[in-house]
């Protein structure tokens, strides 16, 4: 298994870049700038990494599979456009056309639910306050984490399509937050981010 971690940094000296060079546990790791430092960083298992809020997906690596990654330049709520990804046929055509993931994901926020089952009651609850922090395959295979800044999720077979997972996000919309989005690959536990993706960013309205 491969865990990929996906940080936003405050600041960048040598001597944390020397850490990072010295740590054993990671297999690789980048730091580069997108509307913000980030830190993408593999592992053999998640891990804790200090004075950061990462989200973080374990996985098993396969061909033709990569992962998209949102930046924001402000704390957003993506939850709503999580539900489209992972919850609306209309949005995610592949949740009717793919038997892949045809039996739907799990949505944890507080507690799981189970889509398309427990639709509804997710909906509720993300009314009432609760927040999606991650959602996993009905196997247990995790395929995607977030938080107020940052959203991760894996596409391609057994998961939903990259255009699926960006559709929620219109690269032009009126009083919008502004998303960075990274194509990023990963084989062997090295990582790759593909700089000739031409969607560089897209928007969430505020």
């Amino acid at each position: 298994m491969t865990c990929l971690t996906f940080a936003l940094l405050d600041k960048v000296d040598d001597r944390l870049r020397k850490r990072l060079e010295d740590d054993k546990s990671l297999l690789d790791h980048l730091i580069d700038e997108a509307g913000g430092i980030f830190l993408l960083a593999t592992t053999e298992k998640r891990i804790d990494f200090e004075g950061v809020r990462p989200v973080q997906v374990v996985f098993r690596e396969r061909q033709d599979e990569e992962f998209v990654a949102l930046l924001a330049e402000k704390p957003v709520d993506y939850c709503m456009s999580a539900y489209r990804i992972y919850a609306d046929p209309f949005n995610t055509p592949s949740l009717i056309d793919d038997k892949r993931i045809g039996d739907g994901f799990i949505v944890k926020a507080d507690r799981p639910y189970d889509i398309p089952e427990d639709s509804f009651r997710l909906l509720v609850a993300l009314r009432e306050g609760a927040k999606i922090a991650s959602v996993f395959r009905r196997d247990g295979e995790e395929s995607a984490s977030m938080n107020d800044r940052l959203f991760l999720a894996r596409c391609g077979p057994y998961h939903p399509k990259r255009e699926e997972i960006l559709a929620p996000f219109p690269a032009k919309a009126a009083k919008a937050i502004r998303l960075h989005v990274l194509s990023i690959g990963v084989k062997n536990g090295r990582i790759t981010v593909d700089n000739t993706f031409k969607q560089k960013t897209v928007r969430l309205k505020a």
